[in-house]
Order: C-alpha cells, then sequence, then structure tokens
C-alpha cells in the first residue's frame, strides 16, 4: 500500500466554532490558485482536541499567582506529534493567544526536534504572517487599530510587531469590572450610549450565554457580540486607525467586512490560510498539487 500524501496539520479547538472558517478559507485560496477538482485539494489533518488545551488567557492569567494553570503547549505538543506521524509536515494553529510568548516558545521547544532535519515540520506562525500581509497590501499604513481577547491584549501580541514596524497601535482602554456592572454596559454599548473597553471586547468573545464562543446566538448572526464588536471598531477608527486587525479568531464568525464597508478589517485566518497552502507548496514541489511542477518553488 503506498504511503499517504505529506498534509496541512490544523491543530484546532481554540475555539472549535473557528476550524470550519479556516477550512473554507484554505479552499477558498486554493480555488484562487486554480484549483478545480476534489483531486487538486491540499491533504490536510484537522485535530480537535478541546477537552485537553488549557484557555489559554486564563493560563496566562495565572502566571501571576503561586499555582499556574497547565501551559496549553503541552497538549497541543502532544497534538502536533500525533499530526506529525500521521503525515502532516506543515503546521497551523488558528488561536491568535496561544501565540503569546510564554505558550509559543515553549511549543517550539517540545517541538524541536521535529522541525530541524531533512524531513522537518514547519509551524506557520500566524502572527508573523499577518503582519506581513498587512504590510505588503497596505504600503503607507499609519495607525493600526486591534480588536481582541484581554490575553492577547495584555501581552501585545500585535500591538508589539506593529509597534516594532514604526506604526502607531490603536487600541481601547483596559477596564475590568464587576459582572453586574459589565451586564449593564452592555445595554448601553447597544444602545450607542456608551463607548466600549477592551474588556467588552472580551466579553462579546468569551461571555458565556451571548458570547461567540458560546456559540447559542450562531443561527440569529450573534447579534449581540456584532453589535459591540461593531462599535468597538468604530471607536478604534475615531481614535485614527486606519485598519483594524481582527485580532480573536472568533471574531470574523460575527464581523465581517460588510458590516463595515468603509473601514478595512484584516483577518487573521486569511492570512494563516495562505501561509498554510504556500508552505505546503514550496515543501512538496516534489510531489506538486497542481502541475506542471516547473511553476513552483523547489524544496526547501
Amino acid at each position: 500500500m503506498e504511503p499517504l500524501p505529506r498534509s496541512i496539520g490544523i491543530i484546532g479547538g481554540m475555539g472549535p466554532w473557528v476550524d470550519a472558517l479556516l477550512l473554507r478559507k484554505i479552499l477558498e485560496y486554493q480555488t484562487a490558485l486554480g484549483m478545480r477538482r476534489d483531486q487538486d485539494a491540499i491533504p490536510l489533518l484537522l485535530a480537535q482536541f478541546s477537552p485537553i488545551i488549557e484557555d489559554r488567557t486564563q493560563y496566562l492569567v495565572s502566571l501571576e499567582s503561586d499555582e499556574p494553570l497547565e501551559n496549553p503547549a503541552v497538549n497541543v505538543a502532544r497534538i502536533a506529534r500525533m499530526l506529525a506521524a500521521s503525515g502532516a509536515r506543515v503546521l497551523g494553529i488558528p488561536c491568535n493567544t496561544f501565540h503569546a510568548g510564554p505558550i509559543f516558545s515553549r511549543f517550539e521547544q517540545e517541538l524541536a526536534d521535529l522541525t530541524s532535519g531533512q524531513d522537518a515540520v514547519h509551524i506557520v506562525h500566524m502572527i508573523q504572517a499577518t503582519i506581513g500581509d498587512l504590510f505588503a497590501q497596505r504600503p503607507g499604513l499609519g495607525r493600526v487599530g486591534i480588536l481582541s481577547s484581554n490575553g492577547t491584549y495584555l501581552h501585545r501580541i500585535y500591538s508589539a510587531p506593529v509597534s516594532a514596524k514604526g506604526l502607531e497601535a490603536i487600541t481601547l482602554s483596559y477596564d475590568p469590572l464587576p459582572e453586574a456592572e459589565c451586564e449593564a454596559r452592555k445595554t448601553a454599548i447597544i444602545e450607542n450610549r456608551l463607548a466600549p473597553s477592551q474588556n467588552d471586547v472580551h466579553r462579546a468573545i468569551c461571555h458565556p450565554e451571548w458570547g461567540i464562543k458560546a456559540g447559542k446566538e450562531s443561527q440569529l448572526g450573534y447579534p449581540t457580540a456584532k453589535a459591540i464588536l461593531k462599535t468597538a471598531a468604530r471607536r478604534l477608527q475615531d481614535l485614527g486607525a486606519e485598519t483594524v486587525i481582527l485580532g480573536c479568531t472568533e471574531i470574523p464568525i460575527a464581523l465581517q467586512q460588510s458590516d463595515l464597508p468603509d473601514l478595512p478589517l484584516h483577518d487573521p485566518l486569511d492570512s494563516l490560510a495562505r501561509a498554510l497552502v504556500d508552505a505546503h507548496r514550496s515543501t512538496q514541489a516534489s510531489t506538486p498539487v497542481w502541475p506542471p511542477a516547473t511553476e513552483l518553488p523547489s524544496p526547501l
């Protein structure tokens, strides 16, 4: 029996609602490159093991305590090894907060033996891919707004590389408040009586009743989360943002470009999808997805 072809591996489950969106974007990009038949699609493995992956923001918060939670990188590395053993040679993690230094650096350490040598596994860094795309697509950019979870915000996962490029990162104020006060804020924000803060954006992502991760409003198009995120994006625009990075993978599920036609939105999932496909095409040039082979880069 012939071995299965090398594949893209997606370490999903952070959160599960996002994975289907990434798969669609990967297929759309392949179609733009010339895919026309089922058989032309790049082999892909998706692993969802959410129960064993600690919440990334909660882990980062726990680092300030005497009893930190288990680093999510440990079990994600276990999943990565399973995918690599099944033939994945390009890996992607659709979670912005996972790329925080304390997590991603540990992940790289856990997989150091797989990421070097002749048959190395290539790990796509979603943040680097996003920043690269942003600057390639919008030369002359000056101010970049960032919507994200609290973990991504506090660890400056996007604001740091944006600032390192010489641009101004525009973010909302961080105002943790008691739950009762937050509920009152939700109504005021939706009624345009109050400007949202960073914590309001985090709740739009994670609230157990109406947040995107909860999924309870999915059939309705996430109206509560959408209203808060749309207002938050407008607030960033008022503060000078020329474009807004949707720095949590759940945000594009509720907030689309059509909701803010005059404010360019940049979805990191688009950058991850392109980077995964491009990396696979490069590393698998000896067994091309689309002929002729001469149109593909040489093997790395």
